[in-house]
């Protein structure tokens, strides 16, 4: 009989491989923590891969005319993402596509007496600009009608930010083809049908899977679910990256554009479509989602176009009445800590509070030997939404 393999001591335990736990290994990997990370699934499987690679800078969450607490805890998001995508930041992701450098808001009316405050607040005037002529190839048609506004905020290419975090810090991330669960005595252990189990005896253990920190009784979670459009066809219009208002505080249609492994362009579309969506089918949703581009882009011809819908979870932090939370979210028991980033955008914030509660741990940095970890299988990297193969495209 084998002895059994001493259990490898590391500073922190990430167990989650979306945005929030890939931001927090790479941040304390620079500052020379042994931590790991470690995903039962892909790398970004969930919400990560399907998010639209948006970098919100507060106007979405100010759309009623008042500053919010979301937009205000964002506000400062846009400038920290490009910073990092330059080689500038606190983190490196110079490997990430830049898929666009400003989206657009547009109101097929002029804007409302509610949307007055917003235009002219301090925060928006600094991020946003009117403009007429310079509008993209979507909305540059005679019969385009509205006012149209070039918003600060980045799109980043999500499935490339997560090569961009892999390629970096491969020898860190490990795969287990089991969930994780602490045992009594804190320790984890990964398995794989071709290996030994493997035992980590971590200092400290944060749990950033989404969804997958269900298992935590002590951090109640709640679900909201989206139901996502994808469109592609040779009649799109070119690339577009932009909000439409409707008459709520959510937008009517967000839509993002994006390349398949063909090399066939594909709009991502969310906002209100998505969220009063899940009350609808597969089908029901489709023939909403060509109704609405029929309503706002009248000059295309969306009958050669093909659509596909699925739904996705997001998982935060329980709030009261089930609402959105304002802004990232974290619970910790004893040395294990649970964090919801809310939105793509915000996860370098939820990572500065996550450091803050380490050293509040008195959890030290002590060098990780990778050589005990070099011959242990590494996740793979989700697939993008319209690269899916189970997916009926109507």
């Amino acid at each position: 009989m084998k002895p059994a393999i001493p259990a490898i001591n590391i500073d922190v335990a990430i167990v989650g491989g979306g945005i929030a736990g890939l931001w927090l290994l790479a941040r304390l990997r620079e500052q020379g923590y042994g931590a790991v990370l470690i995903e039962s699934d892909r790398l970004g499987s969930g919400q990560t891969i399907c998010a639209q690679g948006i970098i919100h800078g507060g106007a979405k969450y100010s759309l009623h005319g008042q500053l919010s607490a979301s937009a205000q805890a964002i506000a400062g998001m846009p400038a920290l993402w490009r910073r990092c995508l330059s080689g500038a930041g606190e983190i490196d992701l110079r490997e990430a596509q830049l898929l666009a450098e400003h989206q657009y808001l547009w109101a097929t009316c002029a804007p409302t007496s509610r949307l007055t405050a917003f235009f002219a607040s301090k925060l928006m005037r600094s991020r946003m600009e009117k403009v007429a002529d310079d509008l993209p190839v979507a909305l540059q048609h005679p019969e385009f009608r509205g006012a149209t506004y070039r918003l600060d905020e980045p799109i980043v290419g999500v499935s490339s930010v997560l090569t961009a975090f892999a390629n970096r810090y491969r020898d860190a991330l490990l795969f287990s083809s089991e969930p994780i669960r602490p045992a009594a005595d804190g320790h984890l252990t990964l398995h794989h049908p071709d290996r030994p189990p493997l035992t980590l005896a971590p200092a400290c253990i944060v749990f950033t899977a989404g969804s997958g920190n269900v298992g935590l009784s002590w951090a109640e979670q709640q679900l909201r679910p989206l139901h996502m459009v994808m469109a592609r066809g040779a009649n799109l219009p070119g690339p577009l990256y932009a909000h439409c208002l409707g008459v709520s505080d959510t937008p009517r249609l967000t839509i993002t554009s994006h390349s398949d492994a063909k090399g066939r362009l594909n709009w991502y579309l969310g906002g209100g479509l998505a969220e009063t969506g899940v009350r609808r089918d597969r089908d029901e949703q489709i023939q909403v989602a060509r109704q609405e581009l029929t309503a706002l882009l009248p000059w295309v011809d969306w009958s050669a176009v093909q659509f596909a819908t699925f739904t996705v979870q997001r998982a935060e932090a329980r709030q009261p009445g089930g609402v959105r939370p304002a802004s990232f979210s974290l619970r910790r028991e004893g040395r294990t800590i649970v964090a919801w980033p809310t939105k793509l955008a915000l996860a370098p914030l939820l990572v500065e509070q996550l450091e803050t509660e380490l050293r509040t741990l008195a959890v030290q940095p002590q060098p990780l030997a990778d050589y005990e970890l070099a011959h242990w299988p590494r996740p793979e990297i989700a697939v993008s939404p319209w690269d899916r193969e189970d997916l009926a495209w109507s």
